[in-house]
């Protein structure tokens, strides 16, 4: 490995369904602070129709959630047919299962991001038995909000040494800056309805201001950042 890239962070987006105007807005912050994102897409957005693939990068992001085994590859080939450029893919909902890491070999990918490890510092990539990558999400905006509110980012959460994490953002928590689930709750039941959500913005600490914590500690401390499709090659 590259030893100016031996401490790398690799942030993540799931776009969850959410509107254009959401995802515009979370994608505007990630190029505020210059921050490359490799984005897992639930559907086709338009405004992924034209990006600069240096520092963006699409993976699939299917729903197994509502169908039978019967039905994953359908589900799975209606997003490749969307993008067939993509390497990476992760469940919604982190589902998996022996026949779901065959199917995504099956389709060609690269690497598969299923595996939640949150806050675990010992937790490192490894080849599934079919030579697929697994990569372990060390951090979630959801996940966060839901256990540990109002936690405010810390350097003490990056080790001294080496690490190759992933942090992982959804936009619409970006853009409502979700401040707990309660607060989640309470908007979720507008979450395609964009007129309603402004006005549940969170005013306190919540997922973007979380966000941009980390990104002035990247700024600050010269961390490396990369696309997920890196984390493979390197």
């Amino acid at each position: 490995m590259d030893p100016a890239k031996s401490r790398t962070l690799y942030l993540t987006m799931d776009t969850d369904w959410c509107s254009e105007d959401v995802l515009q807005n979370a994608l505007a912050l990630f190029q505020t602070h210059d921050l490359p994102c490799t984005i897992f897409v639930t559907g086709s957005y338009a405004t992924l129709q034209h990006y600069d693939s240096s520092r963006l990068e699409i993976g699939l992001h299917p729903n197994f959630n509502d169908a039978t085994a019967a039905g994953y590859e359908a589900k799975l080939r209606a997003l490749r047919d969307m993008y067939p450029q993509a390497e990476g893919v992760a469940s919604h909902a982190m589902l998996s299962s022996t026949l779901i890491l065959d199917l995504f070999k099956r389709y060609g990918f690269k690497y598969e991001r299923n595996w939640l490890v949150y806050k675990n510092p010992e937790a490192t990539a490894f080849y599934h038995y079919n030579g697929l990558l697994r990569l372990p999400i060390f951090w979630e905006d959801d996940i966060w909000f839901s256990t540990e509110p109002g936690a405010p980012f810390s350097a003490a959460l990056l080790p001294a040494g080496r690490f190759r994490y992933i942090f992982n953002f959804h936009p619409l928590h970006l853009y409502l800056n979700t401040e707990s689930s309660a607060h989640y709750q309470a908007f979720k039941p507008f979450q395609r309805e964009p007129e309603k959500l402004a006005g549940y913005i969170g005013k306190g600490y919540g997922a973007r201001a979380f966000f941009e914590d980390l990104a002035r500690h990247i700024k600050k401390h010269g961390l490396a950042t990369g696309l997920l499709r890196e984390f493979v090659d390197s």
